[in-house]
């Protein structure tokens, strides 16, 4: 008996060599795979050795194999296969390195931009434990840059920091140890800033870990003057 397959389209293009962008169909045996992230090892293993594409940690926690897969945003390794063909393409709003990789400059330049990190007061710095509690969401982030490329601003206005900085930005203005509150507002009420999201919460249906951006953001805007 023939064994069964899992149907694959998968995003080819090398910008070096190729003038047009094009799908490859591959064949995967079930008994081989069970992830998308499978899949794609399988065939750059057994078909394809350039087919080009990031991955990790392969426990959905390092962010690296983010993909569009079958219409919706999500981390390959986490991503079960399916019965019927399975289309995948890469991060939109990025620009194409080859095939499923994309380059993140732009993403982390403007996660960047945001100063990502603790400017503590002088002296010992204290947390409350309620007030560590009140960040686990945000820190769930593993900034895979699903939300970055499914919303539509970073898009139109690549000036706008994007959704995952917004979290980030979010958990420090809310860290009582945080000593550049003022600054930190500084650097999103301008013309790019915050107010540049119109909520319509392609960023949360993107996250692979119910980070809520959106909410994020909005409580930033309202924290605003």
């Amino acid at each position: 008996m023939k064994e069964k397959t899992y149907k694959l389209s998968v995003f080819r293009f090398d910008p070096l060599f190729d003038t047009k962008q094009s799908f490859k169909s591959f064949n995967v045996p079930r008994s081989e795979a069970k992830t998308v992230l499978d899949a794609l090892l399988y065939i750059r293993d057994h078909f394809d050795g350039t087919l080009a594409f990031r991955a990790s940690c392969n426990q959905g926690r390092c962010g690296s194999c983010a993909m569009h897969i079958n219409g919706e945003y999500g981390l390959a390794c986490e991503t079960p296969l399916h019965p019927g063909k399975t289309t995948i393409r890469p991060l939109a709003q990025l620009p194409i390195i080859k095939d499923l990789m994309v380059d993140m400059e732009r993403f982390w330049e403007k996660y960047e931009s945001i100063k990502p990190y603790l400017v503590r007061h002088s002296g010992e710095a204290r947390q409350s434990f309620t007030n560590r509690k009140e960040m686990d969401s945000m820190i769930d982030c593993i900034l895979c840059g699903a939300c970055f490329s499914a919303c539509m601003m970073t898009g139109l206005n690549p000036e706008f920091h994007g959704p995952a900085a917004y979290v980030t930005l979010n958990r420090f203005l809310r860290d009582e140890r945080d000593a550049i509150h003022d600054q930190r507002m500084e650097l999103v009420t301008g013309e790019n800033g915050v107010f540049r999201c119109h909520s319509m919460y392609n960023c949360n249906d993107a996250c692979p870990k119910n980070v809520k951006p959106s909410e994020n953001i909005l409580e930033i805007k309202k924290n605003i003057g």
